[in-house]
């Protein structure tokens, strides 16, 4: 047992206690020497009790008791059966445990999970905690574990566990826990005798193959017992081979031949089913193979009609193309990485896939393929491609702004909320003539529709919403356009209620527009039309005559010939919406022709703007017309090579990452492209459009292999140069793709003669592309793209138990492997020590001692007055009354006060019978103060007043004393 502190630095307070000990004997007031003495003593003591407090004094002994934690394993990994045996042994080892003691479970997968803390509860409940099971992270278990421990017992940590750890990395946790005294134990948890399980551990295929060229997919399996299974090849998901094999305890590897038909990459995969089997999840494997020939270029469109042109003129410039519609676009970038270029013809946004878009872009971006967008009606900004990830990737912008940046749109949208625009029921004035789904309110539909009309609006143009019932109220005050998330939040309340004024919507929009800068004002009003109101022409009028035009989405059929004619007036349109589902629709529509610059139709022939490589050998003059175009912006790096007589781009072009891509804003079909379809040499131009995009061809200089080790990617790549000599000291990368499109690079080491290897962790399923770049002096020299697939987790790659991980574990904080229930508590070699608080108790003797020194100095107490107050004790307790037992000289002093008084009063009656004169021959007395205490006895007599005052004398001779 010692003693230590919290704060030592406060130790140096003791200083004060000699100056306290000097003040405390150079003090004026005598006191009698013990008193003296002892009050010295008692006023050192408080404050060295004081100072000890400060310095948090605490008593320091050795810890008796012991804090276990169970991490216990429940990945995948492990069995059942295994976790129920590990469940038993922690009940075991709680029935050995001592009292003092506490212990606390972890259980874990993937993550870790607290199932109980500390206590000295000797009872295990069912397990609750499920964590992850598809991966084994021992390194957070034991992290978690340790962080479990209070400070003053001795620790212990018993991880039962097959060890196959996946991810992160146990060892240095085991160092840390070290570190502290933490003594990791461990009970390896192992796979039933016999249990059958078969694994596709591998497919290996070359990264490069020609077309016709014939090659070998190996299949590597690894099998626990004697068995017979039906092993399966796929090539881009399509079934190429099928096969029984027979397997052996141990790996077998299994020669798949097959023969190049198209270029491109292509992936293939090999699954085996078998009936003796514990896991499936690990029955398949995958492999990339870059078949090398002919370009793949994928054409996307809505009608095949539509992409029939530019696939004939591909094909006769010997490309191979292949027609899809949106629909069945791949939305995987290792399905996309298979064409070379894709090319989207007239194709509206929302037809494509949903995760299509963003593929794209690290199609071109990364991957270093091409992109070709081709206009029409319902593309660019009218197919609401604006703000969307491809505009990002495209060498021009959606919207179409001024030269002198000036909006070119202010939109107000007035929006009846009358109660008719409440849910549609079969009572409804609309009822046969506009149709909708039960329930829902034609305002919702009016939100849904405001809010897909604002995609096509440009970010200098404006827009507002103002919603009307008896009144009109604005939803979004007219502003430069905000974001899709502000305008729902601002249209949210909109609600159907009250009559309709249309009037009053109509003259809040006029106010709004009519003093705004803008080319072009508009107004958009959807309303059911049933009102009683009138005399809304005058206003109408003046709105055109000021520059702004009418509308009308008419949802019903309430006054549909007089909405008409306000549009005609208005210099609008108007729309009869037979069911609410056309409403966003007519919106939509309805915005892209008030923005008017998204489609420009007009006979044209394209000028040239700067040379193009795509133009290569066709004079400007010899082009063909156009009869019309989408309008777009071209972005600043761009290379536009051709302009309408407005000046916008026609053909553009530029680079973006590693790929290309190309924006050609008039369509290829006979609207607006007739005379280019006829034109002799539409074929080469059409080759020349597409193929600018075509990455460079693949490397033949370049073997890479990527193998799976664990969690790790292990990426191997062997460099030649165009002689077949190796090429050596390249700067070489791998940037990997995953599954969510998040890129990592990774640096390949020279580790041999035109040998480069790198390792990464992987942690996604699913398949990774990987880019492969060489650069000598900053220039590049070679690439090739290939990827590796996980398909399943590591977990499912071995049912063996890894003893070397567990040995280690234990050996590093001096634990023990296979220890038994009874010792889960057993004291552990570190020794730890047990600090218990005392400056609480320090202040408090502080406190206790300090009235007991004012006593000592202040309180004197004679032998006399021990004698009365014993004298008082033993009559109380002997039952006498309170005045017999009070103090005599008090009695005494009681009684003479009586005797005085009745003297005084007999006195007083003397008084007044003795004449003046006699009065005034009575000497007065003349009391004189004690010059001695001999003197003050002199004085004494029998009068008990005399005696009071006597006493009273002595007590002011002994003051002057």
């Amino acid at each position: 047992m010692s003693l230590s502190f919290i704060y030592p630095e406060a130790l140096w307070l003791l200083l004060l206690l000699p100056a306290a000990a000097a003040l405390g004997l150079a003090a004026r007031r005598r006191l009698p020497h013990p008193r003296r003495w002892l009050s010295l003593v008692l006023r050192l003591v408080i404050l060295a009790s004081i100072i000890l407090a400060l310095a948090g004094a605490q008593i320091v002994r050795p810890a008796d008791n012991t804090t276990t934690v169970f991490v216990i394993d429940a990945s995948d990994s492990v069995s059942a059966a295994e976790q129920a045996r590990a469940e038993e042994f922690i009940r075991q080892s709680l029935r050995h445990m001592p009292p003092g003691d506490q212990a606390a479970v972890v259980v874990f997968g993937e993550n870790a999970l607290v199932e109980r803390l500390p206590s000295n509860d000797t009872r295990l409940r069912q397990l609750a905690s499920v964590p992850a099971t598809t991966r084994t992270d021992i390194a957070e278990a034991i992290q978690l574990g340790t962080a479990l421990f209070p400070e003053d017992t001795e620790k212990r940590l018993i991880l039962l566990s097959d060890g196959q750890e996946n991810v992160g990395q146990a060892r240095r946790q085991a160092d840390l826990a070290a570190a502290r005294g933490i003594e990791i134990d461990v009970v390896p948890l192992s796979p039933p005798a016999g249990s059958a399980e078969v694994i596709l551990t591998g497919l290996n295929a070359p990264s490069g193959v020609r077309i016709g060229q014939r090659f070998e997919l190996t299949a590597v399996i690894a099998s626990t017992v004697n068995t017979t299974a039906r092993l399966r090849t796929f090539g881009d998901n399509q079934l190429l081979d099928e096969r029984t094999v027979q397997l052996t305890p141990g790996l077998s590897r299994h020669a798949i031949p097959l023969t190049a038909q198209e270029r491109g990459f292509h992936r293939y995969r090999a699954q085996i089913e078998t009936v003796d089997d514990t896991h499936p999840q690990n029955n398949q494997a995958t492999a990339f193979v870059i078949i090398h020939g002919v370009p793949r270029v994928l054409i996307v469109a809505e009608a095949a009609e539509e992409a029939a042109p530019l696939a004939s003129a591909l094909e006769a410039a010997q490309l191979s193309p292949r027609t899809l519609a949106p629909a069945a676009l791949p939305t995987s970038l290792s399905e996309l990485v298979s064409y070379d270029s894709i090319v989207l013809v007239d194709v509206p946004a929302e037809r494509l896939p949903r995760d299509t878009m963003a593929a794209l872009v690290t199609f071109v971006r990364e991957l270093g393929h091409g992109l070709v967008m081709v206009g029409g009606e319902t593309s660019y900004g009218a197919g609401r491609y604006l703000r969307s990830p491809i505009e990002q990737a495209l060498p021009v912008d959606m919207d179409v702004r001024s030269r002198t940046q000036e909006p070119n749109v202010a939109l107000v949208m007035a929006v009846d909320k009358s109660g008719s625009m409440g849910r549609c029921h079969c009572d409804d004035p609309d009822g046969p003539s506009i149709r909708t789904e039960i329930g829902i309110p034609k305002v919702d539909i009016a939100k849904q529709a405001m809010i897909e009309a604002s995609t096509v609006l440009g970010r200098l143009d404006y827009m507002g919403v103002v919603a009307f019932d008896e009144k009109a109220r604005w939803a979004l005050e007219t502003q430069q356009l905000v974001s899709p998330e502000v305008l729902e939040a601002s249209i949210a309340g909109i609600g159907a209620e009250g009559g309709t004024n249309i009037i009053a919507g109509l003259d809040q929009a006029f106010e709004s527009l009519q003093d705004r800068k803008a080319r072009i004002k508009h107004v958009i009003l959807l309303t059911d039309g049933w009102t009683n109101a009138s005399g809304y022409d005058p206003l109408v009028r003046e709105m055109h005559a000021r520059g702004i035009t009418l509308s009308i989405v008419a949802a019903g059929r309430g006054s549909a010939q007089y909405l008409q004619r306000l549009t005609e007036a208005g210099g609008g349109k108007y729309y009869p919406a037979t069911t609410l589902g056309e409403v966003p629709r007519i919106f939509l529509k309805e915005t892209i022709r008030a923005v008017g610059s998204y489609i420009i139709e007009e006979r044209f022939r394209p000028a040239a703007a700067s040379s193009s490589p795509i133009l290569r050998g066709m004079s400007a003059s010899t082009l063909p017309a156009l009869r019309g175009y989408n309008g777009t912006t071209p972005k600043d790096a761009a290379v536009v090579a051709l302009v309408s007589p407005q000046g916008d781009p026609v053909l553009a072009h530029w680079q973006y990452g590693l790929g290309r891509t190309v924006a050609w804003t008039s369509d290829l079909s006979g609207r607006w492209a007739a005379e280019w379809l006829d034109w002799a040499r539409f074929p080469e131009f059409a080759a020349q459009l597409v193929s600018w995009t075509l990455p460079a061809p693949q490397s033949q200089t370049l073997a890479s292999d990527i193998r799976l080790d664990g969690s790790d990617a292990v990426i191997t790549v062997e460099a030649f140069d165009a002689s077949g000599r190796p090429r050596n000291f390249a700067e070489t990368t791998a940037q990997i793709i995953a599954p969510d499109l998040s890129t990592t690079q990774v640096e390949l080491r020279q580790t041999a003669a035109g040998r480069y290897a790198g390792r990464l962790s992987v942690s996604q399923l699913g398949a990774h592309l990987v880019q492969i770049k060489q650069s000598e002096d900053g220039a590049p020299v070679d690439s090739q793209t290939t990827g590796f697939v996980v398909p399943y987790s590591p977990e499912y790659n071995t049912l063996a138990v890894d003893t070397a991980l567990l040995n280690e574990l234990a050996t590093a904080t001096g634990g023990r492997a296979g220890i038994d229930p009874a010792e889960a508590f057993a004291p552990t070699l570190e020794v730890v020590e047990q600090s218990q608080p005392i400056w609480a108790w320090l202040l408090l003797l502080a406190a206790l001692l300090f009235p007991l020194d004012v006593a000592v100095r202040r309180v004197i107490v004679t032998r006399r007055d021990i004698s009365e107050v014993w004298a008082s004790v033993v009559s109380r307790l002997r039952g006498q009354r309170t005045e017999e037992a009070a103090e005599p000289l008090l009695g005494e002093l009681f009684e003479a006060k009586q005797r005085v008084g009745e003297r005084r009063r007999r006195t007083s009656e003397d008084t007044a019978e003795v004449p003046p004169a006699a009065k005034q021959a009575t000497p007065a007395r003349v009391e004189r103060e004690p010059t001695s205490e001999k003197d003050a006895d002199e004085e004494l007599d029998d009068d008990p007043l005399e005696r009071l005052r006597r006493a009273k004398k002595r007590a002011r001779w002994h003051d002057r004393s």
